[in-house]
């Protein structure tokens, strides 16, 4: 009678700890994979016809809405969905500290990113502007 694999190796670690001897496991770390999503740079708005005149402007380290909010990136952290951003923001008044997320989905023409936190009273779901 063969054992399988796992069979074996189960019987095999059965075997030792029953022969009384310690081993430490050794236990290899896992590169955990982030999802693939877009960068946040480019104009983006709430709609298409927003491209026109209120978009909101990203760059690698600032935000620019149409007339009511400005940031400067103090930190942007990649996450599985996207970003967390701690930035210095001024909405209407002075600057104050403020993190908020961008996420992502869709693909394409279809991509959205969705702002939440920061001086916004809620998510904000803006589609990327066309190019040109």
């Amino acid at each position: 009678m063969t054992l399988s694999r796992p069979v074996a190796c189960l019987a095999l670690l059965l075997s030792l700890a029953a022969c009384g001897e310690r081993q430490a496991a050794v236990v290899a770390p896992v590169a955990v994979k982030t999802a693939p999503h877009s960068s946040y740079v480019g104009r983006w708005a709430v709609s298409l016809a927003g491209c026109q005149a209120g978009a909101w402007e990203f760059a690698k380290d600032r935000l620019s809405t149409a007339g009511e909010v400005a940031c400067t990136f103090a930190k942007v952290a990649p996450t599985p969905a996207g970003y967390t951003v701690q930035a210095e923001c001024a909405a209407q008044g002075p600057q104050t500290p403020q993190t908020f997320t961008l996420t992502f989905a869709g693909v394409g023409a279809a991509e959205t990113m969705t702002v939440a936190g920061g001086p916004w009273s809620g998510p904000v779901a803006l589609v990327r502007c066309p190019v040109g």
